[in-house]
């Protein structure tokens, strides 16, 4: 058998073969017919890009062909220039935006647009490009922005734009679309790691903040010289873990420095100073958590009680009209009387504040955790005749603080957050201990001085802006919703822990987009708001509120009416604009968002108005009806505290918007009051509805009763 197996394919082999007679003619077999080979079309290398000089905004833009170098010089702080569509669409390897420049001034946030259409929420930060007298190479990844957008088509194009520098001379060559390098590559494969570890960091936090522990700290009470830490543990081997604000609590893997805690109830009390890291740390500061072995026992608690100062009263507006941005010229203080404002919000950018070395107007010395550090008395001597002038009003006032992302002093180098990559303005760096002590040193030093004393009183403090676009606002490059929440909302206790030492009816407000359920930023303001909630439940609540911009969904449309189309009334809309303000004011009067369940947390509609596209008698008069559809909303919703219109009078560095109550000063009748300064001059007085009822036929409506809706 095995010998007839083996035989087998030679005798089917031999069964299929024709013999053939020797004298018949052997014919050659027929060739089979191969197609030519096509030619491979090469991978391009790169897709040159050209710049459009004749669309350049607040630049000039020129191109020299000899030398292939586009001359840019910047005018103001919004310098921008749109480049040609693409000339086909892009292959999936082109993803590296590159060009070689020299500039004469840093570019603090280099952006770019992928249009069209033509939306912040379709723009990429890429950093900072230095200043350099030589040819130095920019590269932008453009892989995640590409897919996100659906961009690379032909006809696509980009707007770029060179940071916010003024009188910067730039030199710009070799602009183009190219492959990744083998440097580029294996940042980018880094990049994508680290990616999958941010999120799981922020996993961990959000798993924390929800978690039931078996312990609990119940409550920490701070005094002049004292830390008292109370609870409940879940038996033996607890301890009691003190938690610094740059310390990552949740990432620990070991816990050192622990307090030995008994089973069941405990009570320990701590020297409220202490040396630690190379200043003298105040412990109140710090959060407590209970800990066994190397497990996280109880959700970790912030001070809770603090020393009140005598004699300062809690401040209310009187009435709901109030004006932002607000910086003292002589005209704009008369415009408080006449308009009749009661509240303001005032910019401080704190590292124009503070500096650590004594140096220019950086000569006034403040002492904070055993370190001297140097106060701007220049800059200070502005804010003291802003917050005087409101005071001797009774206006109530709240700071808007910002930190730039500037390299000229020795102290902004430190506040900038070590992860921002451009942006206007960014996060401070709370992940040192130099870092967390000079931010609370500055604070400290606002919170002393504007205590309601001779130099006048900050009410309340807005916590940066508009963060749920961090990348535009405040910078910490990119991350994980929940690795953000976590940086934002230390900064929010560190102001709250130190302004509410010198006025305890201070409350530190979170800034918000006219965002809602949607992110067109980073995150959904919503959802932020639910992280807030869910930290305050966990770790302690704290008096923290809103301050939300309600513009209308196009900035630059002052028919919100008809235009916001994704402005509804329900708690699920994706925006919340003065078309809508329901949506914000049955959030903010539900009792599962308010503080400690009881309280109402103060809303201020901080930064809003609408625009007036041009000086025509329409434009002019489409902005003022939709003043008058804003008060007569604000004047009713019970939730809403104050707004704030912005700003007093139109500004060159807003990308061409015209939202103020007068005109540009640069305009032929120099900051003439437009129709929008009548409404919000009647507003909330006897000629109300005088001044209000043409505005009617403007919008379209027969009674101001038409405007409101209930929430779904």
């Amino acid at each position: 058998m095995r010998i007839f197996n083996l035989l087998l394919p030679l005798l089917l082999v031999a069964a299929t073969c024709e013999c053939k007679k020797p004298d018949e003619p052997v014919t050659e077999p027929e060739k089979p017919v191969v197609e030519p080979e096509k030619p491979v079309t090469p991978e391009p290398a790169f897709l040159k890009v050209e710049l459009r000089t004749d669309t350049s905004h607040e630049m000039s833009c020129s191109y020299d062909s000899g030398s292939g170098e586009y001359v840019i010089t910047t005018s103001g702080t919004d310098p921008f220039v749109f480049a040609k569509g693409l000339s086909k669409a892009l292959s999936d390897s082109l993803c590296i935006f590159s060009f070689s420049y020299t500039s004469s001034l840093e570019v603090d946030d280099f952006q770019l647009y992928y249009c069209d259409p033509l939306a912040e929420d379709r723009s990429g930060h890429f950093g900072v490009m230095t200043k350099t007298g030589t040819y130095k190479e920019m590269s932008c990844n453009l892989i995640a922005d590409r897919k996100k957008f659906s961009w690379g088509k032909t006809g696509d194009y980009l707007r770029v734009d060179f940071g916010h520098t003024k009188n910067n001379t730039l030199k710009v060559k070799d602009i183009m679309i190219r492959p990744m390098n083998a440097a580029e590559r294996k940042a980018y494969e880094e990049s994508q790691e680290q990616g999958k570890t941010k999120q799981q960091t922020a996993d961990g936090i959000e798993a924390y903040l929800q978690k039931k522990f078996s312990s609990s700290v119940s409550s920490v009470s701070v005094s002049d010289n004292e830390v008292t830490i109370s609870g409940s543990t879940s038996g033996q081997g607890c301890a009691l873990m003190e938690i610094t604000p740059y310390q990552d609590f949740t990432t620990m893997t070991t816990f050192t420095g622990k307090t030995d805690l008994p089973a069941g109830d405990f009570s320990v009390t701590f020297p409220r100073k202490t040396e630690k890291d190379g200043f003298t740390y105040d412990r109140i500061l710090s959060k407590w958590a209970v800990v066994q072995g190397t497990k996280i026992d109880s959700h970790a608690r912030y001070a809770d009680d603090m020393p009140q100062p005598e004699g300062v009263s809690e401040m209310k507006p009187a009435s709901k009209k109030g004006l932002g941005g607000f910086f003292g010229p002589s005209l704009q203080i008369s415009d408080l009387d006449d308009l009749g404002i009661t509240s303001v919000t005032v910019n401080i950018v704190l590292n124009t504040v503070i500096n650590t070395e004594r140096t220019g107007s950086f000569t006034q010395a403040h002492t904070y955790a055993g370190k001297t550090y140097y106060i701007n008395s220049s800059q200070v001597g502005s804010l003291d005749k802003i917050f005087k002038a409101c005071a001797s009003r009774k206006i109530v006032t709240a700071a808007i603080l910002l930190n730039r992302p500037a390299d000229n002093t020795a102290a902004s180098r430190i506040l900038r957050h070590p992860e921002c990559d451009g942006g206007y303005y960014s996060m401070p760096n709370l992940t040192s201990a130099e870092g967390v002590h000079l931010y609370a040193a500055v604070l400290d030093y606002l919170a002393s001085r504007y205590n309601g004393g001779a130099n006048g009183r900050i009410n309340h403090w807005i916590l940066h802006n508009e963060v749920d676009f961090q990348k535009e606002w405040t910078n910490m490059g990119d991350q994980p919703e929940w690795l953000f929440m976590d940086a934002y909302i230390k900064s929010m206790r560190i102001c709250s822990l130190i302004a509410r030492q010198y006025d305890p009816h201070a409350n530190t407000l979170i800034s918000l987009t006219h965002c809602w359920n949607k992110a067109d930023g980073q995150y959904a303001p919503k959802k932020m708001l639910e992280d807030l909630n869910l930290a305050s439940a966990s770790e302690g609540d704290f008096p923290w509120g809103l301050a939300c911009h309600p513009y209308p969904q196009d900035l630059t449309k002052p028919e919100f009416w008809k235009n916001d189309t994704r402005s509804t009334w329900s708690l699920t809309s994706d925006y919340c604009t003065f078309k809508n303000l329901e949506v914000i004011n049955d959030w903010i009067l539900a009792s599962g968002n308010r503080f400690k369940g009881k309280e109402k947390r103060i809303l201020y509609l901080s930064e809003n108005g609408t625009n007036s596209p041009s000086y025509s008698e329409n434009d002019l008069a489409l902005q003022a009806a939709g003043a008058c559809w804003m008060w007569k909303k604000v004047s009713r919703l019970e939730g809403i505290d104050a707004v704030q219109w912005h700003n007093w009078r139109d500004n060159k560095d807003e990308g061409g918007l015209r939202i103020g109550l007068r005109k540009f000063p640069e305009s032929p009748d120099n900051s003439a009051v437009k129709p929008v300064w009548d409404v919000y001059k009647a507003a909330g007085t006897s000629s109300e509805d005088a001044v209000f009822a043409p505005y009617l036929k403007t919008i379209g409506i027969g009674s101001w009763d038409e405007i409101f809706h209930s929430i779904q």
